[in-house]
């Protein structure tokens, strides 16, 4: 009988250290498993946020990845799009309008603003004259004015600003008179 005790024992001591053990292989493959997971998925969660963040938030509350350049359009090529000019007796006859800017936030904002961004462009060339836009200077003055008004209206002015528009590409293909 002592002999059969003294087996049982030893069994029951093999038992809890192969039970130990097999708990700490268990957690140590776990925890490498949610590592290397973290390592490769983590980044990209952590980018997906900001961007939502960035889209949806109040201005200054989110922090943005680093700024890169990215196409936005805003009036495709060969639309035609036209706009009144002052005394609204004659049109500008845009062919396109995109922009550059530096963040997916941003793009995404001026496809949802698109309404107000059309009137805040209205407003500006019912402002110009044919002369104002048929010079270089004038034509910078003009993209100057539609990258401040776009990045004011979706929210990427200040430190935000590098996130918003950055350069505006715009054809004007013709002038036409309304009478």
């Amino acid at each position: 009988m002592p002999e059969e005790e003294a087996q049982q024992q030893d069994q029951n001591q093999k038992k809890k250290k192969g039970g130990l053990l097999s708990i700490i292989i268990s957690a140590l493959i776990s925890a490498t498993v949610a590592f290397v997971v973290l390592l490769f998925m983590g980044p990209m969660m952590l980018g997906q946020n900001q961007t939502q963040q960035g889209q949806g938030g109040e201005p200054g509350s989110a922090k943005l990845v680093q700024p890169r350049e990215i196409t936005a359009v805003l009036i495709s090529q060969g639309s035609n799009e036209t706009f009144p000019l002052k005394g609204a007796r004659e049109v500008v006859v845009l062919d396109f309008l995109t922009f550059k800017v530096g963040s997916d936030a941003c793009r995404a904002a001026i496809a949802e603003k698109k309404p107000e961004i059309m009137d805040a462009l209205s407003k500006i060339f019912f402002s110009k004259e044919k002369s104002e836009l048929s010079t270089a200077a004038g034509i910078e003055l003009l993209k100057s004015q539609i990258r401040d008004a776009v990045n004011r209206i979706t929210g990427f002015v200040g430190d935000k600003e590098a996130y918003g528009v950055i350069n505006v590409y715009i054809r004007i293909k013709a002038f036409a008179s309304t009478e």
